[in-house]
């Protein structure tokens, strides 16, 4: 499939009223997102100096999801997503405010931690309610507009997020993105509330409503396989994230502008492995094709790990990026394609909150590492990491879609390393 031709699916997508919303509340709070974790990463490490405390901040992003997930996700199918999704929204607006005023590191991490329970209600129930949006011939191509506009925010909101912060420091990145949250919100609100819904799940008790979340991932092969292969991926995702700042700043010594560069590659190389993917999935088995992404996602980490020249290391994180792009477009397609919608808000909750954990725990250890052996050598284990995942997934994978023509190719959606403070 050509450029012109997805491009023209995707914008032919925007005569349905839900989606342009909800692209627009996209664009716009992932936008803002982007620039507050740059500026959030920095100003922890600025504060401290220390890749520890860089570790603690992924970790209060990451384990209120992971709890929320395992604790609350009943709710997700229960209660009315479009209102978890504003209350979500307007929450963050007053968290990203209240960081204007942070004293201290400690005062950081606890309002991080405030948003990343707002988080753990909001992305999956986006995630859950986008096939309501559209007709179903339409899933793929809906699915592949988001992350388009989610991998776009990716390369403007890191560079903005460094020319920002190292200009006007991070408070200006901190408003900006609760303005993006209060935008949002609004948006969403000029949803129908059965547009993002179909049908409200009917409670078979606290306890067994849980259960059927977890069944429904462990009796569903492909939602099992992103559960497994995606949390061994999060040991990489985590050693990497912990490390970059470090990596930047210290190694390459590219200052906060070069950070924000950094991550700008990844999330261009995020946009180009998106919009390739659905010709990658035609012309290759599922399982193939999933074993690609993560070997370019190994590959990119590992030769970013050697130092070469900073220039060089941005050329490199593209290959990265678009192997992660691969990878978010087959998570979503195993997701959506394995739950019903009754069951689909439990089952993206359960996943998020699995890789959520092991991000967690990660996280604390890649810090420590990093403090102790510095973050070349911490990259290079993501990368063996990431290596190990990949073959898991091809195992896991090989029963799916033994042929491309099988594949539903196009469904992408904004998985967990595209935004691992998904604020």
């Amino acid at each position: 499939m050509g450029l012109r031709s997805s491009t023209s699916e995707q914008i032919a997508l925007f005569r349905y009223a839900g989606v342009r919303r909800l692209f627009w509340a996209t664009l716009i709070s992932s936008t803002g997102t982007w620039l507050a974790f740059v500026a959030l990463a920095i100003d922890v490490y600025d504060r401290t100096h220390s890749s520890v405390w860089v570790g603690a901040l992924l970790v209060s992003e990451t384990l209120p999801i992971a709890l929320l997930g395992f604790l609350l996700s009943p709710l997700l199918d229960r209660l009315p997503r479009r209102s978890l999704m504003i209350g979500a929204d307007l929450f963050r607006t007053g968290v990203f405010v209240a960081l204007v005023f942070a004293p201290g590191a400690w005062a950081i991490i606890a309002l991080a931690t405030l948003a990343g329970v707002a988080a753990g209600l909001f992305t999956p129930a986006v995630y859950a309610g986008l096939p309501n949006l559209v007709e179903e011939r339409d899933l793929a191509g809906a699915n592949g507009l988001f992350q388009t506009a989610t991998s776009v925010t990716m390369v403007a909101g890191p560079l903005g997020g460094g020319v920002l912060v190292a200009a006007a420091g991070p408070h200006p990145a901190y408003l900006l993105n609760a303005a993006s949250f209060v935008f949002s919100a609004l948006l969403i609100a000029g949803i129908r509330s059965s547009g993002l819904q179909s049908v409200t799940a009917a409670s078979r008790g606290y306890l067994r409503d849980l259960l059927d979340g977890a069944a429904a991932v462990f009796r569903s092969r492909p939602l099992l396989t992103v559960f497994i292969a995606w949390n061994v991926a999060m040991i990489g995702i985590a050693a990497m994230n912990t490390a970059e700042v470090e990596l930047v700043k210290h190694d390459f010594g590219a200052g906060n502008l070069g950070y924000g560069v950094f991550m700008a590659a990844t999330g261009l190389g995020v946009f180009v492995g998106a919009f390739s993917a659905r010709a990658v999935f035609a012309r290759r088995s599922f399982a193939t094709a999933y074993a690609l992404g993560f070997a370019l996602l190994a590959l990119g980490m590992g030769l970013v790990a050697l130092l070469p020249p900073f220039a060089l290391a941005v050329a490199i994180l593209l290959i990265a990026g678009a192997g992660n792009g691969l990878l978010l477009t087959a998570n979503a397609m195993l997701v959506q394609q394995g739950a019903s919608d009754d069951l689909r808000g439990r089952s993206f909750a359960m996943i998020m909150s699995a890789n959520a954990l092991v991000l967690t725990f990660a996280s604390l250890g890649a810090g420590v590492l990093t403090d102790r052996a510095g973050a070349r050598l911490v990259w290079a284990l993501a990368s063996v990491a990431t290596v190990l995942a990949g073959l898991i997934g091809w195992l896991l994978a090989r029963p799916l879609f033994p042929s491309a023509k099988q594949a539903p190719v196009g469904v992408s959606l904004e998985p967990y390393v595209e935004s691992p403070l998904d604020l």
